[in-house]
């Protein structure tokens, strides 16, 4: 079978186009199917070729999308619009299903939250969920404000229940999917993240930057935690900031925080939250950061500072338990779920717990190399062959199915 993996943002979106890479190339690798990549971004096409990943364009105009909806409505409209096409008429323009039937394409994958399946009339999709922290968290502005909360609702009812598959991160995040939206338990499959294929080389040995070159590129100083975090509300950087001070204060340590991620409308909050606090020599806003130093960056750090709000799981403890770089994750059911006695765990409503963590880990290199040792055996079991076996479960039995019918006519 020919699958179409849908990436509808342009590249250099963290690490939801590291997972994005990570499932292409584990799709890649399954026997008797091949993988593409689709997308509205002309720019990704190039960027995903030079890491040999075959890509294509598909339209994403309002004519488009009205010649989906049309043809989701009046399944003859399809014969009409190839008719057309045939004909010269090429401003008649070409449906989504019309695109995918040009490529010999079987089956669709969303690796993302996405409205397209819903342009979809004739071929079959898997859809992932990675988070359902909307429900989780509403408070939070970034799922709350502009109507957020509505659309993700509006699009997660409408495009399940019609999903062959969906993918979830944890048994817990399955749970909730059939839950509160009505999926067959069995027909939510587990797949728990992946790190990166940058952070796999670097940890294999394969390396294009270094502690040391990230150190002098950023000005870090010696000692400084990392969190690669989009700046918005839930990533809790406030919360590293008030642990930062706290660590200060108490035991006089001048600790550093490398923050790499994109401003989601925070930034000149945390600035300012920052000198308030009498710390902003001490934090460091990296912008984003090119794939090959993130790994670097990990493998500088006293440790991964993950104070996040939003679950069930997330990749960045994965990565630095990957490497070798001791975890302090948010104490969530969740989290703990997903990272066992490899990490250390703080209360969010108290950053003195943090601080404590952070002068233990500073003091006591006994519980540093205790933790490395858990990631290192909570991580081994992760591998591409892990992905393939549990993708390989999903796409060859719809392909058992497949056989069942006729092809359609191709265009």
């Amino acid at each position: 079978m020919r699958i179409a993996v849908f990436v509808e943002n342009a590249l250099g979106s963290g690490g939801a186009f590291q997972q994005t890479l990570s499932m292409v190339h584990a799709l890649q690798s399954l026997p008797d199917h091949s993988a593409v990549v689709l997308t509205p971004v002309a720019e990704n096409v190039s960027r995903l070729q030079e890491r040999g990943i075959e890509a294509h364009l598909y339209a994403d105009g309002p004519w488009t999308r009205f010649t989906d909806t049309l043809g989701g409505l009046m399944p003859r409209s399809a014969q009409l619009l190839r008719l057309g096409r045939r004909l010269g008429l090429k401003q008649l323009g070409q449906s989504l299903d019309l695109r995918l039937e040009a490529l010999k394409i079987d089956i669709a994958f969303f690796n993302a939250r996405s409205a397209t399946p819903l342009r979809l009339a004739r071929h079959p999709y898997v859809f992932t969920v990675w988070d359902l922290c909307h429900r989780d968290h509403p408070e939070f502005p970034e799922v709350s404000e502009n109507r957020e909360f509505e659309r993700r609702e509006q699009v997660l009812k409408a495009v399940l229940p019609k999903a062959i598959a969906v993918i979830a991160d944890s048994g817990i995040g399955a749970d909730k999917i059939a839950a509160w939206y009505g999926v067959d338990r069995p027909r939510v499959h587990v797949i728990p993240f992946l790190p990166s294929a940058g952070v796999r080389q670097y940890a294999a040995g394969e390396r294009t930057s270094s502690p040391q070159a990230v150190r002098e590129k950023y000005g870090l100083p010696q000692d400084y935690v990392f969190y690669p975090a989009q700046m918005w509300a839930h990533k809790n950087h406030v919360y590293l900031f008030e642990a930062l001070a706290e660590l200060k204060a108490r035991h006089g340590i001048r600790l550093a925080a490398a923050l790499s991620g994109g401003d989601k409308g925070n930034k000149a909050y945390l600035q300012d939250y920052a000198r308030q606090l009498g710390i902003a020599d001490q934090v460091f806003f990296l912008g984003f950061v090119d794939d090959g130093e993130i790994p670097a960056l990990y493998d500088g750090a006293r440790a991964l500072v993950m104070p996040s709000y939003f679950g069930p799981t997330n990749l960045p403890p994965i990565e630095a338990a990957l490497l070798g770089c001791p975890v302090i994750y948010a104490d969530q059911p969740t989290f703990r779920a997903q990272m066992g006695e490899a990490a250390l765990y703080c209360d969010l409503n108290d950053p003195f717990s943090l601080a404590g963590h952070l002068h233990t880990l500073l003091d006591d290199p006994a519980c540093a190399e205790r933790l490395k040792a858990a990631g290192h055996a909570l991580t081994a079991p992760l591998t591409e062959d892990l992905y393939t076996q549990k993708l390989a479960t999903i796409f060859d039995a719809y392909a058992l199915k497949r056989r069942r019918w006729q092809a359609r006519e191709g265009p």
